[in-house]
């Protein structure tokens, strides 16, 4: 499709340039974006092609994956460059079924290779939102819980922005936003309350987090 083009892309397994699917910047039109940051695309949907999988190893990452350590190669050598075929959808346009399929390939790398807990935190996120497109609550609420564990475990290890791989103001709303996605009033209120508590919290996080929580309250809270 015209709205699509082919990206090069360096593989963090073999190295190799390998290339992907990705949406042409021009093309990207936004039609809203939900309080927990998903994005609803008019367009084509930019979520479907962030997942790659190398054209040469087989090896399936998303952009955001650091450089693998030397440990972690021969557990991935066997799990999955020696084990997981080309997928024919990789390269081509991807249905949201497939783009799901391809994100949960990623976290099980991502897991592998031990990736910060945000990146698998991020791609928690994203397999919520597929499913949040889906219409399958179950796996939504699912997936969810799972991210707010992964959020939660990295604020209570948090050390810094670089280290952490997310600013912790960043962090703070997220965890906020997330419980009450779920829905979960006295989780939602305890971290909105650690942002307007924080003074070093910045006033735009502030803000954000204050709109977040009086929006929750109007439409969720009992």
């Amino acid at each position: 499709m015209s709205d699509l083009f082919l990206k090069k892309c360096k593989c963090p397994y073999c190295l190799k340039e390998t290339t992907t699917k990705r949406v042409l910047s021009r093309h990207v039109r936004i039609e809203k974006t939900e309080f927990d940051g998903f994005i609803h695309y008019t367009g084509e949907n930019v979520y479907f092609y962030e997942p790659v999988q190398c054209e040469h190893c087989h090896f399936l990452f998303h952009e955001s994956f650091e450089k693998l350590r030397k440990e972690d190669r021969p557990v991935l050598e066997e799990k999955v460059t020696n084990f997981f075929p080309l997928l024919p959808y990789a390269r081509t346009e991807r249905t949201l079924e497939q783009a799901l399929h391809l994100y949960k390939l990623c976290l099980y790398t991502a897991q592998l290779s031990h990736q910060k807990d945000a990146i698998q935190a991020m791609l928690g996120m994203r397999i919520t939102w597929l499913y949040r497109m889906l219409g399958d609550a179950e796996n939504e609420h699912l997936w969810l819980e799972r991210t707010a564990e992964k959020y939660e475990a990295l604020y209570l290890d948090y050390s810094d922005p670089v280290r952490s791989g997310i600013t912790h103001d960043t962090l703070l709303l997220r965890l906020a936003d997330l419980y009450a996605s779920l829905n979960q009033y006295e989780n939602a209120k305890r971290w909105y309350s650690l942002i307007f508590a924080n003074k070093e919290v910045s006033e735009s996080t502030r803000k954000q987090a204050r709109e977040h929580w009086n929006d929750y309250k109007e439409t969720h809270a009992s």
